[in-house]
C-alpha cells in the first residue's frame, strides 16, 4: 500500500466537507447521548435507589449535556457569534461537565446501599 501524504489528503477534501463532516459528529453524538440520557432516566423511574440516581446523573451530564453543549459550542464558533479566544470557555464547561458526570458515575458503582 502507498503511503499517502497528509498535505495531499487535504488538497483532495475541501475545508468546507471537513466542517459539515465534524458538524454532523457532533451532532450524531448529541442525539446518541441524549437517547442514552432517556435510557438512564427510564431506569431510574424504574430502581429508584441512590445508586441509580448518581448513575443516570452521571450519564445525563457526561453524555447528554456535555456533547450538546459541544455541539452548540461548535456551531457558535461557525456562525461567529462566539470567537475563537471565547471557545475555552465552552471547551471548559464541557470538560467539567464530563468530570462531574465521571464522579457521579464513579460513585454510583462504589457506593453501598
Amino acid at each position: 500500500m502507498k503511503y499517502i501524504p497528509a498535505s495531499t489528503i487535504a488538497q483532495l477534501l475541501p475545508a468546507r466537507t471537513i466542517e459539515i463532516v465534524t458538524l454532523a459528529f457532533a451532532g450524531g453524538s448529541a442525539v446518541v447521548g441524549l437517547f442514552i440520557t432517556f435510557l438512564a432516566i427510564r431506569a431510574l423511574r424504574r430502581h429508584q435507589s441512590r445508586q441509580m440516581l448518581l448513575l443516570s446523573v452521571g450519564m445525563v451530564l457526561l453524555f447528554g449535556a456535555a456533547y450538546l453543549v459541544a455541539m452548540v459550542g461548535t456551531v457558535l464558533i461557525h456562525v461567529r457569534v462566539l470567537t475563537l479566544p471565547q471557545q475555552n470557555y465552552v471547551r471548559l464547561l464541557v470538560r467539567a461537565l464530563q468530570f462531574v458526570g465521571l464522579v457521579a458515575i464513579a460513585s454510583s458503582l462504589v457506593l453501598r446501599e
